[in-house]
């Protein structure tokens, strides 16, 4: 398995999970707009084939997790949690201070990943999610980065 930045190519294969995942997915313009914006956009890779996504906004303060998902008939490996994680480091590396994201208030597996990785709740996005019937409210999760991550990568410890 390998990473490799998301593509325009890619896209079929990520709106397929979308749908999978979301009973109101981000539509093709959602994901063309964050490629055309430059945010951070991971494809999880076996051999040729798309696994999983994630997106992230990244900034020097705050960096926003936008989107992540795993192929259905993929998920229960850890492989969301490796995704995860490498997202968390491409933030750190890039300066971030702390993530932020929104996961479902029903979504257990992805607020216990969440939870498990050091993301600690802060407040509740009210009617944050469309559902068929009405709307769902968000958990809204933070986790705090590391500071020298950078020295670890450029500077020796002697």
């Amino acid at each position: 398995m390998e990473f490799s930045y998301l593509g325009l190519s890619h896209l079929e294969t990520v709106l397929e999970i979308e749908r999978e995942s979301n009973p109101f997915p981000w539509t093709e313009i959602n994901f063309r707009d964050c490629l055309d914006k430059g945010y951070y956009s991971l494809a999880f890779e076996e051999g040729d084939i798309l696994i999983g996504f994630a997106i992230m906004a990244i900034s020097s303060e705050e960096s926003h997790l936008l989107n992540i998902g795993i192929k259905e008939s993929r998920r229960g490996e850890g492989l969301g949690e490796k995704l995860l994680k490498k997202m968390i480091l491409a933030a750190e590396v890039m300066g971030s201070k702390k993530i932020i994201l929104e996961v479902r208030v029903s979504n257990n597996v992805a607020y216990s990943l969440y939870e498990k990785l050091g993301f600690e709740e802060i407040g509740i996005r009210k009617n944050y999610y469309r559902l068929p019937k009405g709307r769902e409210d968000a958990f809204v999760m933070s986790k705090s980065l590391k500071k020298d991550i950078l020295s670890h990568f450029f500077f020796s410890k002697s």
